[in-house]
């Protein structure tokens, strides 16, 4: 499931509503429901509540699985150190479609991000690698949005570049020589690009309450496609949460 980055978005907009207090505890607590379609064959739309505990003290942030420190800050340009559950994968219970297949679980990656703030919009990089050894693999994102403010909120659109390895595309997407039956070929995906489009977009009432909502979808490189475990070109994702800010 690929929850993960929901819970970074709603740690962000926690944040932006009223963390704002320098070296202040701030507490907050939600959940947000999201529905999204990972494109496995077999496998429709599922629909998730998760709840959502924040804590920010200072440069520090957590929300749930994620976990950043904001370690250099300028008008318009932070850097942050990221540590965060892969919430991505399956069991062999989840369908008949991975009978017979080794369950593929959820990995703690490490990284950093970097956001630039400039007259044309926000620029945005990550990286993360698993320091789990689950998939032994890595991320790499770039990231593109046009931020527009409204009142009592925000709204972006956005357009998104993911590198996956080779190591991490295989280890959820592909099917090992020993996984392999008649109606299950072996197959081994090479590292992918996956191109993202969304819009994000964050309401606020009165200091306590925050609103999110977000749609995306993701086209898959065709290495993803091809696999015999997909049978969509694309996933997508919506997320509906809120957050009250003590």
């Amino acid at each position: 499931m690929k929850l993960t980055k929901y819970l970074c978005a709603l740690t962000l907009a926690c944040s932006t509503a009223s963390f704002a207090k320098e070296q202040e505890l701030k507490l907050g607590i939600g959940g947000a429901i999201i529905i999204q379609d990972e494109g496995y064959k077999g496998v429709g739309s599922e629909t998730e509540f998760v709840p959502a505990i924040a804590v920010e003290y200072g440069d520090f942030r957590l929300l749930g699985p994620y976990a950043s420190y904001t370690f250099y800050r300028s008008e318009n340009f932070e850097i942050a150190a990221t540590g965060m559950l892969r919430l991505d994968g399956y069991e062999q219970a989840d369908d008949e479609l991975f009978a017979g297949m080794e369950d593929r679980d959820m990995s703690f990656d490490f990284g950093f991000e970097a956001e630039i703030d400039t007259d044309f919009g926000e620029f945005g990089v990550k990286f993360t690698h698993d320091v789990s050894s689950t998939h032994e693999g890595y991320e790499a994102s770039l990231s593109y949005g046009i931020p527009m403010r409204v009142k009592q909120g925000r709204i972006m659109p956005y357009v998104s570049a993911n590198f996956t390895s080779e190591d991490l595309a295989n280890y959820y997407y592909g099917v090992k020589r020993s996984e392999a039956t008649t109606s299950r070929s072996f197959y081994e995906v090479d590292s992918a690009t996956n191109m993202e489009i969304g819009i994000s977009s964050d309401w606020f009432f009165g200091e306590n309450h925050m609103i999110k909502a977000d749609a995306s979808y993701t086209a898959f490189d065709s290495t993803v496609k091809d696999s015999p475990l997909v049978d969509k070109s694309g996933t997508f994702q919506f997320l509906l949460g809120y957050v009250y800010v003590f």
